[in-house]
């Protein structure tokens, strides 16, 4: 039995719609070919063609969390399996920028599930290789490439395990001092902030509000600095902090200005250890709090 013409081309179109309709609805994941056996070989064959099947010429899946988020997260949720990961990001940022929507939306993801500390994917290492691939990449022009350089530039200071970028702070006393210098606890809990700032204020009610955090304190295991990094503001000369804290400014603003931390939003809390090294960055109150209830 013979089909016309028209009925093929139906039958052809239809199944072309479901096929793109089904890659809507969910991420079209490659197939692992049978013959590749070992549990690191199958890995590493998933990451490197996982985004095949992705149409990144559909500028519609753009900021479609149920295909393209949701399979980015389950990318990075692949990497501890993966011994290639340079080669699998350098295939994604290839794909990326075939189409030149594609990449701001896929370097913002990263920056949403690697860089956020409140993400379960938190990975500071695999945020640094999305950038650097990103800014190695011969898709893009120098013109695009210059905020991502930024961001990069601004991702690699104060890592995780690095001693924390020094500088001089101001009391209200007159009396200065250096970062460095008040290490030497056991911790240093690091906060930048503004009494402007209405969501800065309440962070530090929550953490004053703490007995582990006064308990700490008076124990001379942790030392607080709270620093306004919009200078020698009026607002901060009236305002005042709880006792132990050392509460100052940071006068010439050299923080913001020498981009000595990455600061997108106010406050920025940072841990750091008794040299001086990061432990924690970007975290929020009730973690610093779950941090030191582990350390009490």
């Amino acid at each position: 039995m013979r089909f016309p013409r028209f009925a093929i081309i139906f039958l052809f179109v239809m199944f072309a719609s479901v096929v793109l309709q089904a890659q809507k609805d969910s991420f079209p994941l490659p197939v692992v070919p049978s013959t590749i056996k070992t549990p690191e070989a199958r890995a590493n064959y998933l990451a490197l063609h996982y985004w095949d099947l992705y149409e990144f010429s559909d500028n519609g899946l753009i900021g479609n969390k149920d295909v393209s988020e949701q399979g980015f997260s389950n990318f990075i949720s692949i990497m501890p399996y993966v011994t290639q990961r340079e080669a699998a990001f350098e295939a994604l940022v290839a794909r990326m920028n075939t189409n030149p929507k594609m990449t701001p939306y896929f370097v913002a993801l990263a920056e949403k599930y690697l860089s956020e500390p409140l993400s379960p994917v938190y990975n500071e290492d695999l945020y640094l290789l999305m950038l650097e691939k990103v800014v190695a990449s011969k898709g893009l022009s120098e013109l695009d490439k210059g905020e991502y350089k930024f961001d990069l530039k601004m991702a690699k200071k104060n890592r995780l395990g690095t001693r924390a970028a020094n500088f001089t702070y101001l009391c209200r006393n007159g009396m200065r001092g250096e970062l460095w210098d008040v290490c030497g606890g056991e911790y240093v809990l690091l906060l930048f902030g503004d009494p402007d700032c209405n969501v800065c204020m309440d962070a530090k009610e929550q953490l004053a509000a703490s007995a582990i955090i006064k308990d700490m304190v008076d124990d001379k295991r942790l030392t607080v600095l709270s620093v306004c990094v919009e200078g020698k503001t009026k607002v901060w000369e009236k305002s005042s902090a709880p006792d132990g804290w050392i509460d100052a400014c940071d006068e010439k603003m050299v923080i913001y200005d020498k981009q000595l931390y990455e600061i997108k939003g106010l406050p920025v809390i940072y841990i750091l250890d008794s040299e001086c090294k990061v432990v924690m960055k970007n975290v929020q109150p009730h973690q610093v709090l779950r941090f030191f209830s582990e350390k009490k």
